[in-house]
């Protein structure tokens, strides 16, 4: 089997799963603001909070800034999955491997996210996080290598 055939199989439908896997970690980031307004709607409801509660960040009460940490989570690492993933676009080395890693670091980030919101087991919460750092670098390695080699 020649190596290329990884990277030359299906290029229009690579790149319709490849969207399909940012639009899941962006539909992702989209709950978590819902779920972090709702969360604040229902606190401001009870009296728990007030709007002048968020004129510093920081000054809400632990219960409500888990949510406010859950949806900042989404713009530190996925930030640099979606240079990843749009960089092989760009180039043209996306492969089924990239396709494959994506879905899995998208599906670890759902994950993630559930738990810090759920049960927020810190060691849970830690080893999925540290399991989707570990396939956001297979994929920077899968970047690297299949750039060298095809370009």
């Amino acid at each position: 089997m020649d190596i290329e055939f990884i990277w030359l199989a299906a290029p229009l439908w690579k790149l319709k799963l490849l969207m399909i896997i940012i639009v899941a970690q962006i539909a992702l980031t989209v709950w978590l603001y819902i779920q972090m307004s709702n969360a604040r709607g229902g606190a401001r409801k009870t009296g728990t909070i007030e709007p002048e509660d968020y004129a510093v960040v920081g000054d809400e009460p632990p219960e409500l800034a888990i949510y406010t940490r859950a949806l900042a989570n989404q713009f530190e690492l996925p930030v640099l999955f979606y240079v990843i993933v749009l960089s092989g676009i760009a180039l043209g080395v996306s492969s089924l491997i990239t396709i494959f890693l994506g879905a899995l670091f998208v599906i670890i980030r759902i994950l993630h996210a559930r738990e810090m919101l759920g049960e927020n087991d810190v060691l849970k919460r830690r080893g999925l996080f540290i399991n989707s750092m570990r396939v956001f670098l297979l994929m920077v390695i899968e970047l690297v290598i299949s750039t060298f080699v095809l370009i």
